[in-house]
């Protein structure tokens, strides 16, 4: 898969971002003293364990990647010492290859004439920053006059393509994804990002297959503050979002909804509320805004906008966040006595053969095995929850890579269709790297209704947004040898089959 490193800079200080299609880890860098012209940090091994397992087998390399970066970007002159615990790469003044931290400096002998060493080396400093001032003198005086000579549109950088921001939203009607996007702006001459600021905009995908439509938001964000943006979600009527403020879509006008909307519809309001986003979300299907001390809130109603003081409701669903695994099960019971599962070798010696418990919703696991179709012979417990296996035997000798059965939340069993009743499928469509997400229908007896290659890498599939009609699928297709991966959205309709592909580049 193609990786990239962004750097930016906020003063003497920045983030360092690596991405690996749409998944990222992000560090920060900041200005280093004596031969250390800049210190990165990734994180620290214990730090990956928490929040970035899947890039923790590889994590020497990915260091190694950004330093790579950082000294081809931003410091060619300089060589990079990485000490992979900590996550420190720490950028030397003087080319050469890169060490480990700790290791021997300067060879023996070094100390005689460091006095000497320091005085010359002042000099040079001295002499090479008022060579640099003069040129920068220089430099800035041909920028201004060639920018009155030739305007400011021949000097202006194009604007990026609009990339994805945090994860996408699920609502009644549309898949949701802010979009930012780097405005147009003069060349960097400095290369520290000084003019460089971003637009956000809402990307708007229709489940009913009709275009998808853009709703610019705000323009010309300066510094990193829009990272933390976010979906609320939607009352039915307009979809809410944290964008550095407050703001809505109006889903049947895609009229942009603002702080001072909501002000005009209730007069007799304090401002406040609609200043500091950072407590509202959507509860029982209306806006919920909660002061920063929870000790009042308000309901906006969905139609009028006006705000109705009820009692607090803290939620932390807008910060949780749903995994792939939440939506994959590796059996259902097709009866109270008996059941179809997806199972590999080791998982039926382990946790389905004869005697054991099934529960009505069994996890699956997201891993690179080949499964096959089993139906086993139930006998009741002392509960309508727990199960013992009787009989447990193949349905056929086909062999499905990582397979399991799509539900619609970690607590649901997975979803029955009907005419004719049957399950949802997914897999890969073959082992190993590259392989792609497959989906098949399957009635109750296991043959297979319909078959669809979604193109997405499997393993790069980021989230399941699902529903009743049909589940959406986020992520890359298989990466390309010199390629950046490009991030879509693929929806099946769960009756037919039918694939509609949406790019999330804007």
């Amino acid at each position: 898969m193609s990786s990239s490193v962004t750097i930016t800079e906020d003063g003497r200080s920045g983030q360092v971002i690596y991405r690996e299609g749409l998944r990222s880890i992000t560090g920060y860098w900041e200005f280093g003293g004596n031969d250390v012209v800049t210190i990165v940090n990734m994180g620290s091994r214990a730090d990956w364990e928490r929040a970035h397992g899947w890039a923790l087998e590889r994590r020497a390399a990915i260091l190694r990647f950004v330093a790579d970066e950082a000294v081809r970007q931003r410091a060619p002159s300089c060589s990079a010492e990485i000490d992979a615990e900590k996550g420190d790469i720490l950028l030397r003044q003087g080319a050469g290859s890169a060490s480990a931290l700790g290791a021997p400096a300067r060879a023996a002998g070094a100390a005689a004439g460091a006095g000497q060493a320091k005085a010359e080396a002042f000099v040079r400093r001295y002499s090479n920053l008022k060579a640099m001032v003069a040129l920068g003198v220089l430099v800035v005086a041909l920028v201004i006059g060639g920018a009155l000579w030739l305007g400011k549109k021949a000097l202006s950088v194009s604007p990026v393509s609009g990339v994805p921001l945090n994860e996408c939203v699920r609502t009644d009607a549309h898949i949701a994804s802010l979009i930012q996007t780097t405005d147009p702006h003069l060349v960097e001459i400095s290369g520290r990002g000084g003019n460089t600021t971003t637009s956000l905009s809402i990307l708007l995908i229709p489940l009913d297959g009709s275009d998808p439509y853009v709703v610019p938001v705000v323009k010309e964000v300066s510094g990193n503050g829009y990272s933390l943006a976010r979906i609320l979600g939607s009352d039915g009527r307009t979809l809410w979002f944290d964008c550095m403020g407050l703001y809505g879509v109006r889903l049947r006008d895609r009229r942009l909804v603002e702080a001072a909307d909501l002000r005009e519809a209730n007069p007799g309001v304090e401002p406040r509320w609609w200043e500091d986003p950072r407590g509202a979300d959507i509860v029982d299907g209306r806006l919920h805004l909660i002061n920063d001390d929870r000790s009042a809130a308000m309901d906006v109603d969905p139609d009028s906008w006006k705000a109705t003081p009820v009692a607090p409701k803290p939620s932390n669903d807008r910060f949780q966040r749903h995994g792939p695994t939440d939506h994959l099960a590796s059996g259902l019971l097709i009866t109270s006595g008996s059941w179809l599962g997806l199972h590999a070798p080791e998982e039926l010696e382990r946790d389905f053969k004869v005697g054991q418990w099934v529960r009505r919703v069994e996890n699956a696991e997201d891993a690179r095995r080949e499964r096959r179709l089993f139906r086993a012979t139930l006998e009741p417990g002392s509960d309508t929850a727990h199960f013992r296996i009787r009989s447990i035997v193949p349905l056929s000798d086909s062999g499905y890579v990582n397979a399991a059965f799509l539900r619609l939340h970690a607590k649901a069993e997975p979803l029955r269709l009907t005419d004719p009743e049957s399950v949802l499928m997914v897999h890969t469509d073959k082992p190993g790297l590259g392989g792609r997400l497959v989906v098949s229908r399957l009635d109750l007896e296991g043959k297979v209704l319909w078959r669809v290659d979604t193109g997405l890498d499997r393993f790069s599939v980021s989230q399941i947004l699902p529903g009743a009609d049909a589940f959406a699928f986020v992520g890359t297709r298989p990466p390309v040898e010199g390629k950046l991966s490009e991030p879509l959205v693929v929806l099946v309709d769960n009756a037919t089959g039918r694939l509609t592909v949406h790019s999330l580049w804007r």
